[in-house]
C-alpha cells in the first residue's frame, strides 16, 4: 500500500527555530501535502461517516513571532467551513500525526450535540477496546502529547459535554477527541491505516452530527 505522504520532511518544518520562518514553511510545505490528502481520503472518510464530507485546509495564521503548533485538514457535511459543526480531522505536530473528532465554536446544533454526549454518557464509557487510546485534545498547545483520556468513566464524558456550554466570556464551545501515531508511526501508514482509525471513532462523529 501507498504512505499518505506525510512523512521527515513535513514534520522537520516544525523544528524550524524562528516561529516567522516556520509559519511561512508550514503554509508552502505542509498545507499543501494535508490538502492533497484531504482531497484523496474523502470518499473513504465519507463512507466511514455514511454521509458525504468536505475536505477544508484552515488558513496558516500569521502572527508576527509565533507559529502554530499543529496543522489540520478537517472534514464536515457543509461545502463553506468547519465552524461550529462537527468534522473529522487529520492533524500534523511536531511530534505526531492525529485522528480526531471536533467541533470549534458555537452554532444552533451546540446545546443537541452536548445533550446527545450528556444521554450516551454510559454506553460511550463501555465501548471499550476502540476509545482505549482516546485523547482529549481541547485547548492543546500542540507540544506534550495530551495524556490517554478515562473513556471508561462516564463521568468524563459528563465532563467533555460541558464543555459544550454555550459561550462566555473568554470562552468558546468545544469538542475535540482524538488518537495519535509518532511520527515513525506515521512515517510509514498507509491510507487505510488511517481510515481504519477513523472508523473507530466513527460512533463519536455521528452521535454529533445527527444530534437533534
Amino acid at each position: 500500500m501507498a504512505g499518505i505522504g506525510i512523512g521527515p520532511e513535513e514534520f522537520a518544518v516544525f523544528e524550524i527555530d524562528d516561529p516567522d520562518r516556520r509559519a511561512a514553511a508550514l503554509e508552502a510545505l505542509v498545507q499543501p501535502r494535508l490538502a492533497s490528502l484531504g482531497r484523496e481520503i474523502a470518499g473513504g472518510l465519507s463512507r466511514v461517516a455514511g454521509k458525504p464530507l468536505h475536505p477544508h485546509c484552515p488558513r496558516v495564521p500569521h502572527r508576527k513571532g509565533t507559529a502554530p503548533g499543529e496543522l489540520l485538514v478537517g472534514f464536515s457535511e457543509s461545502a463553506r467551513g468547519l465552524g461550529g459543526q462537527p468534522f473529522l480531522a487529520l492533524a500534523v505536530s511536531r511530534g505526531q500525526l492525529h485522528a480526531r473528532v471536533s467541533v470549534r465554536g458555537e452554532s444552533a446544533r451546540t446545546a443537541a450535540m452536548k445533550r446527545a454526549l450528556v444521554r450516551e454518557a454510559q454506553n460511550l464509557a463501555r465501548k471499550g477496546k476502540p476509545f482505549r487510546k482516546l485523547r482529549q485534545y481541547l485547548h492543546w498547545d500542540g507540544q506534550e502529547l495530551p495524556e490517554i483520556a478515562p473513556a471508561h468513566s462516564a463521568a468524563f464524558w459528563q465532563e467533555v459535554a460541558l464543555a459544550l456550554n454555550p459561550a462566555g466570556r473568554g470562552r468558546t464551545p468545544g469538542f475535540d477527541l482524538g488518537m495519535a501515531w509518532s511520527r515513525e508511526e506515521a512515517c510509514s501508514l498507509a491510507v487505510g491505516d488511517v481510515l481504519g482509525v477513523f472508523r473507530d471513532l466513527a460512533p463519536l462523529y455521528k452521535l454529533l452530527a445527527n444530534a437533534e
